[in-house]
């Protein structure tokens, strides 16, 4: 799954030497060994501009799961957390924002991901908390054009091919994880 991946010891020096392999696609990842885990993860993040975000894996009454279209790929409805909102108040608050769905029930938390992206010469590191979520909304989904979605659809999770479907690794990954869960 993890091609090109490397295996180091953790060096402090060497950390910013492996974010700069991947993000010139010479790697896929890199594993760090380390005995401090903390310490090696606390260096990690000191390259990166941390962002807490939040985001909903919505299923429909029929048992469908609901993704977006954003740049180009099937991803999860998920945003920036606003001033003093809660993670799931900003899961709810995104989810309806970028699908126009007007009813969402939030049902439980289901995990925390990290992505890392750089944009502007900075790099970000993306903390999102993820959220389960319920609706009986039957109305005309409507992407968020401003957020460059390009379509919000409903899927069969009998029919999803989570190999072939355009996304991120850690969008499909959580998808396995919760459609094996739910079915």
């Amino acid at each position: 799954m993890y091609a090109a991946c490397r295996r180091v010891q953790h060096d402090a020096g060497t950390t910013l030497d492996l974010i700069r392999e991947c993000e010139g696609m010479r790697s896929k990842g890199f594993v760090v060994l380390c005995d401090d885990e903390e310490y090696a993860f606390k260096d990690f993040y000191t390259h990166f501009v941390a962002i807490e975000a939040a985001g909903g894996m919505v299923f429909n009454d029929t048992g469908d799961v609901l993704l977006i279209k954003r740049l180009g790929k099937w991803d999860l409805p998920k945003g920036k957390i606003d001033g003093d909102e809660t993670p799931p108040e900003a899961a709810l608050r995104e989810v309806k924002e970028e699908c126009g769905i007007g009813i969402l029930k939030l049902i439980k938390e289901i995990q925390v991901t990290y992505h890392t992206y750089k944009m502007h010469n900075h790099r970000f590191l993306k903390l999102t908390y993820w959220y389960l979520m319920s609706t009986s909304w039957k109305e005309t989904l409507i992407p968020q054009k401003e957020e460059h979605i390009t379509e919000a659809k409903w899927f069969n999770t009998k029919e999803l091919n989570l190999e072939e479907l355009d996304t991120y690794l850690s969008i499909s990954d959580l998808l396995k994880t919760v459609i094996r869960i739910e079915n």
